[in-house]
């Protein structure tokens, strides 16, 4: 009995020791599982892992204060804005916020809010107001041709629904597209053809996708002094008549121009890019090219077209001069997104055809830093050679191999 006795007291103690640790397993362990956020929940990019239940509220409406205090960017028709969030009186929903957040697992929580309708519905007006266009026809007027322009109007509902499902997935730059198209009564294309350009001969683009704002502003100033252009049969064009000396008293900005083969500070920066995408657009066509001039350098920052295709301009210098001898022709030169065109309309065809090829045919070294290179370029007219033509350039040394890589990827 004084076994039994003993043996029924341990098993008695060995009872209790074990309940008492998986109570106090369950008081530690069970309250991080149901007090705290799932695994990989986030909440406008922040990660919410294992906050405790009680402390999400307070966590949520400071991050609300900072997110208020910043500005919404909204972009509409290429315009940026800034809204105050406050003017709108946006408030966050922070009990649905904090029910997403215990509820959803390995995903992004929405944002929930309120605001003004009202308040946002005067900031579209508003909006509406700087950004709506009215469509123009396109029109003949001083020997030139006004290209017609696509009008928008800004669909109001469906904008504030756009920034309503922006603002839920945290979003901090929005764009607009809710514009509705207002097309022109009379298009460019219907103006040419009924004056009789009905064929567009040639079409060649540059990149300004890495312009700069000032240069950007001469690029699309000189090529607006071009647009519409009409060329009559036999007459001579002239780049530097029609777009001037390109300097600062012509509303010109300072940026970099090309001088003695290097970049240096100087007014109509860019305006060259301008000459050289019309240049590149008459050497498809039976342009007959008059005068036209390389730039003394070359480098990477020139390279949106090939050595030997450029053609540079400056007042009383160089030139760009060239005539159609068997007919007119109307010259369009204009900025679309980050393009520059050049396009050429003409009442006959081009029936032959044209193909160009530029050649590295030396390299000599100058100084440590820079070498000369010579570059001939032959013009093919129906298989046959039209023009052949070597222009020398200024380069950086260790832009040598780079720029033969890239001439001969484009043979």
């Amino acid at each position: 009995m004084i076994i039994r006795r003993y043996y029924s007291k341990k098993k008695i103690t060995l009872s209790f020791v074990l309940i008492a640790l998986i109570v106090g397993l369950f008081i530690v362990f069970i309250p991080r599982v149901f007090s705290s956020t799932p695994q990989n929940v986030f909440f406008l990019n922040q990660s919410f892992n294992n906050i405790a239940k009680n402390d999400i509220i307070p966590y949520l409406q400071l991050m609300e204060r900072k997110w208020i205090s910043e500005q919404l960017q909204v972009e509409a028709l290429n315009k940026n804005f800034l809204i105050d969030k406050k003017a709108l009186s946006i408030q966050w929903n922070l009990s649905q916020i904090k029910k997403g957040l215990l509820h959803r697992k390995n995903q992004n929580v929405p944002l929930y809010f309120s605001w003004d309708e009202k308040k946002v519905e005067e900031a579209f007006q508003f909006i509406a107001e700087k950004t709506n266009l009215m469509p123009q026809d396109a029109i003949q007027k001083d020997g030139r041709i006004i290209r017609s322009k696509t009008g928008y109007r800004l669909n109001l509902a469906n904008a504030i629904d756009e920034i309503r499902n922006g603002l839920s997935q945290g979003l901090d730059k929005i764009v607009i597209k809710s514009y509705e198209v207002l097309p022109p009564a009379i298009d460019t294309k219907t103006l040419l053809q009924s004056l009789g350009f009905q064929h567009l001969l040639a079409r060649y683009e540059t990149s300004l996708a890495e312009k700069d704002e000032n240069t950007r502003f001469n690029i699309d100033k000189s090529a607006k002094s071009i647009d519409g252009y009409i060329l009559e049969k036999g007459e001579i064009f002239s780049f530097n008549k029609i777009v001037g000396p390109a300097d600062k008293d012509d509303g010109y900005l300072e940026t970099k121009v090309v001088v003695n083969g290097k970049l240096v500070p100087g007014y109509g920066g860019g305006v060259c890019q301008v000459s050289l995408t019309l240049y590149n657009a008459l050497l498809q066509c039976d342009a007959k090219i008059i005068e036209r001039s390389s730039h003394s350098g070359y480098s990477e920052t020139t390279s949106y077209v090939e050595p030997g295709l450029d053609a540079a301009v400056s007042f009383g210098y160089k030139d760009l001069k060239f005539s159609f001898p068997q007919q007119r022709i109307a010259i369009f030169t204009y900025v679309d997104s980050d393009r520059l065109v050049a396009e050429i309309w003409a009442e006959n065809e081009f029936s032959g055809t044209k193909s160009i090829m530029s050649q590295i045919q030396s390299i000599t070294a100058h100084g440590y830093s820079e070498a000369f290179i010579e570059v001939e370029t032959t013009v093919l007219k129906n298989d046959r050679i039209e023009k052949r033509y070597t222009d020398r350039y200024m380069i950086p040394k260790e832009y040598v191999e780079i720029l033969k890589e890239q001439i001969d990827k484009n043979q």
